[in-house]
């Protein structure tokens, strides 16, 4: 079975394209980190990630526009998440749009939620590109940042691999001889 950081390898940025097209986050923070390698280039990281989010975008308002009522009388759950969304929706549409793509759980049915309320697709549109935009800029980032750190991190500790290794173990014995303590008393006071 393949992970994100085979199909990095195999696939490129299509691998990119399609985590996008979905969640995103892990597969981007694993493209930043090809950036820090200097396997992938920065901007197009972004632009490859901003289109994959605005066409997934783009997918689950269709699905609200055309199915979203039949959804909704089918599956009484989803109602419910629908009407809170339509609350921050009616209130906020404009950084609804500009935010959902941090809404870790409310991804999809945002969109969904956007597309029964009948909201102008070209609005939606530029909207939902420019938030595309900012959702891939901010991840990548955040995913250098965290590469950078993590190679400093390492190069300080691997100077010290050894010491590192002798306290690995030392911990180890030491919770291994817990273990087998704690089994024998519970085995000595067993009826």
């Amino acid at each position: 079975m393949m992970n994100w950081t085979d199909l990095l390898q195999h696939y490129g940025y299509f691998a990119i394209f399609i985590g996008t097209l979905l969640e995103g986050e892990t597969v981007l923070i694993l493209g930043a980190y090809a950036v820090h390698q200097h396997i992938f280039h920065f901007w197009v990281l972004i632009l490859v990630a901003m289109v994959g989010g605005f066409i997934g975008d783009q997918f689950y308002y269709q699905i609200g526009v055309r199915y979203g009522q039949k959804i909704l009388q089918s599956k009484p759950q989803l109602a419910q998440k629908f009407t809170q969304a339509s609350s921050i929706i009616d209130h906020y549409p404009v950084l609804t749009i500009l935010l959902m793509r941090f809404a870790w759980g409310l991804r999809t049915i945002l969109p969904i939620s956007i597309g029964i309320k009948a909201y102008p697709l070209w609005k939606y549109m530029l909207i939902n590109l420019l938030a595309c935009f900012i959702w891939a800029f901010v991840i990548v980032s955040v995913g250098l940042q965290i590469s950078h750190w993590l190679h400093v991190f390492w190069a300080s500790v691997l100077s010290y691999h050894h010491d590192i290794y002798i306290v690995l173990a030392v911990v180890a014995c030491i919770v291994l001889a817990r273990i087998i303590y704690a089994l024998f008393i519970h085995h000595k006071h067993s009826p």
